[in-house]
């Protein structure tokens, strides 16, 4: 069954068929009792997780929370599965490109009303990324965390080449002068990775040259901007200072990177996890701001926390949702060194977690941020970007990347014209 007609499906679905015949409700709780689950994906956060929880549950020991533990790699297969079939947690992740979706068809429990009926204000959250998880003035989600782009740099690799360390006073062309030190063919040593990475790579360049990916039923790969946005990655490609689609294949940009093959990479903050537990890599990284393009920017998503709208426990379940937004389980997650909390105020225990790395970086360019780009159909047109640009990252100078841009302009807007 496709996608769309999965969840129809389940937005058409009678409750009790749903959630396996049951009929309870927070109004009729055995003992005044409630037990809800919680879906997520990340086996690095369960611990925080399990502290959280532990911590309200000090808060409302009337209400069990248990944690249900889903790879990524099936996490959205298994949701919309179970959420027609039954199963579905109570409270479970959501991201920025399947928020729409899972709202319009009803398979989110709203709740704008609850959080004004108890004067909740999100204002302690980043602007953007609270609209991100609304749809059609209804707030669907509360964000628990957030995470922007860095510049991740192998300070042994500069200290060879005599290059100094990034700041904040780097440009486009900096980087493309530091590459040409870095690149040793006999090693396989490149400057930079510039893989077909949209979160990491193609949005911040994008919005760096003020450029956009979508708004309403256009796309924006079309805009000259955009694509002077993606001419910044592929013009390294073909000067040879950043390694191909096809180098990349079988070995992400990060990868190669911790392998000591790239001196510079754009990362995310839980892309510190791994560099910092092995101690090696640890000694030679850190992290400073992006470079700058004719602007400062940067693309900023997190996940938030949703209610299914078919959970027995609708009550327990916004309470949980609810004090997962405070600053008690910011401080928390911070701690955790895991993830950087939504919560502002409440990212020094993340920032402390790994102090060789200048993790506030990250903080730093919130100000530079755009949100991540979305629509009804966000996953169909993101496929698209791989199949339509990806010729023009082979490093191949007679494939345009304005060509193949104009290509995804044309195809992403048949999404967008199609979409509810």
């Amino acid at each position: 069954m496709r996608r769309r007609a999965f969840l129809r499906a389940a937005a058409a679905a009678p409750a009790a068929a749903v959630l396996g015949c049951s009929s309870s409700s927070d109004d009729d709780r055995q003992h005044g009792h409630a037990s809800i689950s919680y879906g997520m994906w990340d086996q690095l956060q369960v611990p925080a997780m399990h502290e959280v929880i532990a911590a309200f549950r000090k808060e409302h020991p009337d209400i069990d929370v248990t944690i249900q533990l889903t790879p990524f790699s099936t996490y959205w297969t298994r949701l919309q599965t179970s959420i027609t079939g039954g199963g579905a947690a109570d409270v479970f992740w959501m991201n920025g490109p399947n928020i729409r979706r899972f709202s319009h068809y009803g398979t989110l429990l709203p709740i704008s009303d609850r959080l004004a009926a108890d004067g909740v204000d999100l204002a302690d959250h980043p602007d953007n990324l609270v609209d991100l998880y609304a749809y059609q003035g209804e707030q669907f989600g509360i964000p628990k965390d957030y995470d922007c782009i860095s510049l991740y740099y192998n300070t042994e690799l500069f200290d060879e080449a005599g290059v100094p360390y990034p700041d904040d006073t780097w440009t486009w062309e900096t980087v493309r002068e530091a590459c040409r030190e870095f690149r040793v063919p006999s090693r396989g040593q490149f400057g930079i990775s510039s893989a077909l990475d949209r979160q990491r790579n193609l949005y911040p360049a994008i919005f760096q040259n003020d450029g956009w990916v979508v708004d309403g039923r256009e796309s924006g790969f079309a805009d000259e901007r955009t694509i002077g946005g993606l001419e910044f990655w592929t013009d390294l490609i073909n000067a040879d200072l950043a390694p191909n689609a096809m180098a990349t294949a079988d070995t992400t940009g990060r990868s190669l990177f911790l392998g000591g093959k790239l001196a510079m990479y754009y990362g995310l903050p839980n892309d510190a996890v791994e560099a910092y537990d092995d101690e090696a890599v640890r000694e030679r990284t850190d992290i400073a701001v992006l470079p700058q393009g004719s602007s400062r920017g940067n693309v900023i998503h997190g996940l938030a926390n949703v209610i299914n709208a078919r959970t027995p426990f609708p009550d327990a379940a916004y309470e949980f949702v609810k004090f997962m937004a405070t600053r008690e389980v910011g401080e928390i997650q911070g701690a955790s060194g895991t993830i950087l909390p939504s919560f502002a105020g409440t990212e020094s225990g993340y920032v402390d977690s790994k102090p060789e790395f200048n993790l506030r970086a990250f903080i730093d360019q919130i100000p530079d941020c755009i949100a991540y780009p979305i629509s009804m159909d966000t996953n169909t047109w993101e496929n698209q970007q791989y199949t339509l640009l990806g010729d023009a990252w082979i490093g191949d100078p007679g494939r345009s990347v304005a060509d193949a841009s104009h290509a995804l302009a044309s195809a992403m807007n048949l999404v967008l014209e199609q979409e509810p």
